[in-house]
């Protein structure tokens, strides 16, 4: 059985304001601590497994996975060899941020079998990197790309648009920095206010002056256009890539297949369940050092469940919805169960059918979560 493995490494120099991803700053002896978790979470579940299970794509996402020392991403990559079938053409990423990476740091994650590197950007404009209480500059980032451009040929940027203060310029000369350096992948994000970061205290005290909305989706659709014209394809709402270059690991998400997640706070799809890990790093060391339960959660999804996901993924992708696997796999057939909310947004240009998928057009993309209301079940 094919899957693709998930690393959670969730610590950083410093917490963003705007972030609720599962991620503390750095304590160096915890992060010894939960190195050994992992690997010890990662060969107790192959130990359990009776069939042979082989990784398609391995990625390390954070957090800042970056911020490990070498040996400890080394241990932990040992026990996934160890425990997986890593097929030779793997594609293994690993999340890094500006600031925690050297020359030598990055032949050495070369050497352990890194093969793509996606770095955390998110402004080449060092106004907008204080303000998203970013612990790098611009010329960090810069270097941090020269680095791993010496030893990788497989690259992604992210960037954030829609930062209090930012305009259409800004972001424009953004996407300009960004395309001239010339990596095979591009992520572009629009800024959300998650509940509970400062930056959400913020907005509630009218203290965030946020760009209007008519201002951000001219933003998304320059980043759309630019790109294009840099022939970078956008193959999901907010991600772009030269032809071949797709991060074959977030397809796996997004198409619906399965995947292992190790660590504090990482979810897994496996044989039709979904289980998540605690959250609280202490109480997931604990729970690997004692043999306690690390679930958070687990449940077997049902035929609802299902299918409803399958669309909502689908959607997200520029090859949409796959029609065929929809109705012979799940059972399920969209074009008779939804006819009249299909016809009414082809006819509106929002959706374009093809000989076997279902897709956003430009225009149905800005209004995603509305279509995907209207389409699921």
């Amino acid at each position: 059985m094919t899957l693709g493995i998930y690393i959670h490494i969730p610590f950083c120099l410093s917490k963003c304001p705007y972030c609720d991803f599962n991620s503390i700053v750095i304590d160096s002896e915890l992060a010894e601590y939960y190195v050994n978790s992992l690997v010890k979470e990662i060969l107790s579940f192959s130990e359990n497994q009776t069939e042979n299970l082989v990784a398609e794509t391995i990625y390390f996402g954070g957090g800042t996975p970056s911020i490990l020392k070498v040996s400890q991403l080394g241990s932990i990559m040992k026990a996934v060899f160890n425990s997986f079938d890593v097929k030779p053409v793997a594609e293994i990423s690993l999340e890094v941020n500006p600031g925690t990476l050297t020359e030598e740091k990055a032949k050495d994650l070369k050497k352990l079998g890194f093969n793509r590197a996606s770095l955390g950007v998110q402004s080449f404009k060092d106004e907008e990197l204080k303000i998203l209480g970013r612990a790098h500059d611009s010329k960090q980032a810069i270097k941090s790309y020269q680095l791993l451009r010496k030893y990788f040929d497989n690259l992604s940027l992210d960037s954030i648009f829609g930062i209090p203060g930012q305009n259409l310029n800004s972001w424009r000369e953004n996407l300009k920095m960004a395309s001239k350096l010339k990596p095979e992948h591009l992520s572009v994000y629009s800024l959300t206010i998650e509940e509970g970061t400062p930056y959400h205290h913020l907005w509630k005290q009218e203290k965030l002056s946020l760009p209007d909305d008519e201002e951000v989706r001219k933003m998304y659709l320059l980043s759309i256009n630019l790109l294009q014209k840099q022939e970078y394809r956008q193959y999901e709402l907010s991600n772009f890539a030269r032809k071949g270059f797709e991060c074959q690991h977030n397809l796996r998400y997004w198409q619906g297949k399965e995947y292992l997640g190790f660590g504090a706070g990482a979810h897994s799809y496996y044989q039709g369940v979904r289980w998540g890990n605690v959250k609280n790093v202490k109480k997931y060391i604990e729970g690997c050092k004692n043999g306690f339960s690390i679930f958070d959660f687990r449940e077997k999804l049902t035929s609802s469940q299902k299918i409803t996901e399958f669309i909502l993924l689908g959607l997200r992708v520029a090859k949409g919805i796959d029609l065929r696997r929809l109705k012979e796999n799940m059972n399920f057939d969209i074009e008779e169960e939804k006819r009249e909310e299909i016809a009414k947004l082809i006819e509106g240009r929002f959706l374009k059918k093809g000989k076997d998928n279902l897709r956003l057009t430009k225009k149905g993309i800005l209004v995603a979560n509305s279509i995907v209301q209207q389409l699921i079940p």
